[in-house]
């Protein structure tokens, strides 16, 4: 049901993509009641068949044939590696959703004589010369798959009750992207170990915009780590962090934030996370700095229910929390752990375009497949405010980020890229037996380059939110004369 509410979520008319594609689960209902219809009263067997038989033709004539997919010559931009791909290929666009599996099963090359063979650039300048939006049936079979049980579909936790997942479900999901292994991490995220929306305080410099393929000054510039550090420092001003006050990150990721807050504010900081490398990053590391940090290998449901704390962030984890469980879960397990009138909550997470057109749909069905199966609460903001509000929150603030998202992304992307040698190597090596080598470098260069090009555009974002119990007990006319401000 997750999948049908985020569909309309994202939607502001019927004719938008995501209620189109919706509508294809009552077509497909009629068309098996036909069907059964018509075996049931001993009808002509080709009366079950026309339902089946008019929908190919729709599907192959009127979506496929009609719409303009010729004129183009994608040897320009792609190498193919398959013949009979190319052959297909030669002359007519390319489904996106198609492209990306194309691309990391190796049937294509960048073409170098094109921006030099750069996937971001090739992408962001030349895109909408040879590719298509299209849904594609293997697509519309992968979604099916997305309304069934796990336990009738044989891929394990985590499909079909994504939406109110419990905490094996969440932890299995968290397993599979977050346990790569670090070094994998290391390689995109820079040395700040900090896989969220990054604030840049001047417009950063790009190799990949250079076109000379210099990854290495992009990734050595320090221009990411800055604005990683004013991206915390923001989230500790907007707390209101004070001396001796304990804190919470839930979802603290590598520990970043926690370290910080631990050594430069003096807070108790707690962190809580459920990858188990991301939880031995997080100890290693505080030993190593001398960071004086506690962080609990668990759920957020599993933080004993009689801790509290004067000030809590989540940085971009509530995404894997599930639409049902946003709420009445997870905002009110957090409102119940804010320990003080005056408390305070910093929530960041990546959203979603309103009215979500056909890009749009291509990049959030690549991102729900390939890189965070399972987050299904990136939404629309409207979505965001009313479970704050109905939870019990009084919104503070709101900043819409996603420029600076766009920049964070494109950042990892030359990171990633300056590794190219020692990953395709295998120097730097996932954990995972099915993310190695050629096939991890390709996703992980595909996902980077087409976020950071959604980003850009609007179809991907990221809001930072300031928010506090809405009680009548909290200070707001409160004299700050220490601030200069009343």
């Amino acid at each position: 049901m997750e999948k049908l509410l985020l569909g309309l979520k994202l939607s502001t008319s019927w004719t938008d993509p995501p209620m189109l594609l919706m509508a294809a689960i009552p077509y497909a209902t009629a068309c098996l009641s036909v069907s059964a219809a018509c075996l049931h009263h001993g009808l002509h067997p080709l009366g079950a068949a026309l339902p089946w038989l008019f929908t190919w033709l729709a599907w192959n004539v009127g979506y496929h044939r009609w719409l303009p997919d010729r004129g183009v010559d994608t040897t320009r931009y792609l190498l193919w590696r398959d013949p009979a791909l190319r052959r297909y290929y030669r002359h007519r666009r390319v489904p996106m959703a198609a492209l990306y599996e194309y691309y990391i099963a190796e049937k294509f090359d960048w073409n170098p004589a094109c921006e030099g063979g750069d996937c971001y650039q090739i992408l962001q300048r030349h895109r909408d010369k040879f590719v298509n939006y299209k849904v594609t049936a293997a697509q519309l079979l992968w979604l099916s798959t997305q309304f069934l049980p796990a336990w009738l579909t044989g891929t394990g936790l985590g499909v079909g009750s994504s939406s109110g997942k419990s905490v094996p479900e969440t932890a299995k999901e968290i397993d599979e992207h977050y346990n790569k292994g670090n070094r994998v991490f290391a390689a995109m995220l820079g040395q700040t170990m900090t896989y969220t929306c990054a604030i840049f305080g001047e417009v950063p410099q790009f190799a990949s915009d250079a076109y000379d393929g210099d990854y290495h000054a992009s990734a050595s510039d320090g221009a990411l780590e800055r604005a990683q550090h004013r991206k915390i420092e923001q989230i500790c001003e907007r707390l209101e962090l004070r001396e001796g006050e304990t804190f919470l990150d839930i979802g603290c990721g590598w520990g970043t934030l926690v370290r910080h807050v631990a050594k430069n504010k003096r807070c108790q900081a707690t962190g809580v996370t459920l990858s188990k490398e991301g939880h031995r990053f997080c100890n290693e590391s505080s030993d190593a700095t001398g960071a004086d940090t506690e962080v609990l290998l668990c759920d957020y449901r599993e933080i004993p229910p009689q801790r509290r704390f004067d000030k809590i962030a989540s940085i971009e984890m509530a995404e894997h929390v599930g639409l049902a469980n946003f709420g009445p879960v997870y905002l009110k397990r957090v409102r119940e752990m804010m320990q003080k009138p005056d408390s305070r909550f910093v929530l960041q997470v990546s959203g979603l375009k309103q009215g979500a057109g056909f890009a749009d749909l291509a990049w959030g069905l690549f991102m729900a497949k390939y890189i965070f199966p399972g987050a299904d609460a990136s939404t629309p903001l409207q979505f965001y405010i009313q479970q704050c509000e109905l939870a019990g929150f009084e919104v503070e603030a709101v900043e819409n980020i996603g420029g600076h998202y766009s920049f964070t992304l494109h950042k990892w992307y030359d990171n990633w890229m300056s590794r190219r040698d020692e990953i395709l190597n295998g120097d730097i090596d996932a954990i995972s037996e099915f993310s190695t080598g050629v096939h991890l470098f390709r996703l992980q260069e595909f996902f980077l380059a087409y976020s950071t090009i959604a980003a850009a555009a609007g179809s991907a974002t990221c809001y930072q939110m300031v928010l506090r119990r809405n009680t009548a007990e909290f200070p707001r006319c409160t004299v700050r004369r220490e601030q200069g401000r009343v």
